[in-house]
This record gives structure tokens, C-alpha cells and sequence, in this order.
């Protein structure tokens, strides 16, 4: 046994060393990179390994001052900023497109759906998008409604929307005060409540200079989670410093 074993190696090289038969062998220690879409903050993609996983449904998590609605629009730019198009599902109706185009979404490539505080449209609306395919990000923005209102999402919408989206180049984006996905979510991200940070000295150390935040990995499935990333967004919308740990 040790002999053939042996003998299978020398023509494993063999044929690796022949250019014409190289491509056709199998090659168990390489694998195929793991396809995401970057978020647009360097910080937070190191932690999740590039950017949101593509075919899949990822979750943001955090309350109004948490800086949820800032990564989510900086997603919609990161993909309209490439040549992509966007969706962004509104439940609330609260998209403001001067802050977006601030933070550089273009405008003309985002549809934004307003769904009037009605949720079951919003979730039939994001399954019609990532069926009719054609987009780079997806994303429903839940608001800040009623905690008992998310936690009754019926299995089967979250089922639909995973089979829609699944093997598909489009990133599944959903944003709100708690998460709805559960394991049907292959990536989350928990958000810790803005703190305030003022500018540092002089006449103007009473302005607020911008809001810190932290990001943690709290579901991932391709590795151990726990990752930390510091983000300290600027008043204007920017981001002046930004850490990971």
C-alpha cells in the first residue's frame, strides 16, 4: 500500500509538471475565493473578510444612534460608485437622498422602493428584486419599528428570500434595531450605540466633532466570530478614524 501510494504521488507530479494536463487536475489545497461586496470601510471589511458575502443574506444590527444607517448607505455607494445598480427597500420611507448622494450614493442608480410602514410589502419587494436579478446590493432598511412587529417574520419570507437570493452575485442587506434573519443569516453585524466625540480643544471643543461606534461580528460562517472594528464617523459623514481589533 505504501508503494502505490507512493507511486500515485510521483504521477500526481508527473502530470503537474506537464502544462498541457495541469488545469484538468484536481487541486484539494486551493480554493475558490470567497466571493463579497465591500462595504466601502476598510475597517469593517478586514473583519468580515472582504465585504458582505455575495448569494447570501447578511444583517446589520444596531439602534438609531448606532450608525446603521451611515454603513448602509456607504454599501449602496461602494456598489453604485463601481458602475452597479442598487435597491434600497424603505420600510419607514426614511431614505434621505441629500444625506445618500452626500456619502456618495448615486442617485441614479439606486431604485428606492417606499413601502409606508408596511412590512409584509417590503419583504414580497426585496423577493421580487433578487429574482428579477440585476443587482449588486439589496437592502431593506427595517426602520425603528416595534421590536414583537420584526420578531414575528414568518420562516417561509425568510426562506424565499435565501433560495431568491442564493447563487446569485447580488448581496442581501437587511438593517435594523434587532436582527430578523437568524440562521438563515450567513453574516451579522451588532453595532454599539454611537458615543459623541467633541473636537478636542480651543474655542470649539464644545462642537460636536462626530460619533464613535464599534462593530462586532457576532454570526459568521466560514470562521470564528468576535472580530472587532472601531469606526469613528466625522459630523459630515465621513469617517476620520477607524480601527479594527
Amino acid at each position: 500500500m505504501r508503494a502505490t501510494g507512493v507511486a500515485l504521488r510521483l504521477d500526481r507530479a508527473r502530470l503537474g509538471a506537464d502544462p498541457a494536463l495541469a488545469p484538468f487536475l484536481v487541486r484539494p489545497d486551493l480554493r475558490l475565493p470567497r466571493r463579497a461586496a465591500a462595504s466601502g470601510l476598510a475597517p469593517l471589511d478586514a473583519i468580515l473578510g472582504g465585504g458582505f458575502p455575495r448569494g447570501r443574506i447578511s444583517e446589520l444590527v444596531g439602534s438609531r444612534t448606532s450608525g446603521r444607517t451611515r454603513l448602509l448607505l456607504a454599501s449602496l455607494a461602494q456598489a453604485t460608485g463601481r458602475g452597479a445598480l442598487a435597491a434600497l427597500v424603505d420600510v419607514a420611507d426614511s431614505l434621505d437622498p441629500m444625506s445618500a448622494a452626500a456619502v456618495g450614493v448615486d442617485l441614479p442608480r439606486l431604485l428606492w422602493v417606499r413601502c409606508g410602514g408596511r412590512l409584509r410589502l417590503a419583504w414580497s419587494a426585496a423577493d421580487i428584486l433578487a429574482r428579477g436579478g440585476g443587482f449588486d446590493v439589496i437592502a431593506v432598511d427595517l426602520g425603528d419599528g416595534p421590536a414583537w412587529r420584526l420578531a414575528r417574520v414568518p420562516s417561509t419570507t425568510l426562506v424565499r428570500l435565501q433560495r431568491a437570493v442564493e447563487g446569485t452575485p447580488t448581496v442581501l442587506l437587511l438593517a435594523g434595531p434587532r436582527g430578523v434573519a437568524g440562521s438563515f443569516a450567513a453574516l451579522t453585524v451588532a453595532l454599539g450605540r454611537g458615543v459623541p466625540r467633541w473636537a478636542p480643544s480651543g474655542p470649539a471643543s464644545l462642537l460636536l466633532h462626530g460619533l464613535e461606534t464599534e462593530a462586532c461580528l457576532v454570526r459568521v460562517r466560514d470562521r470564528t466570530p468576535g472580530a472587532t472594528a472601531r469606526l469613528v464617523w466625522g459630523i459630515d459623514g465621513t469617517a476620520p478614524a477607524a480601527g479594527a481589533g
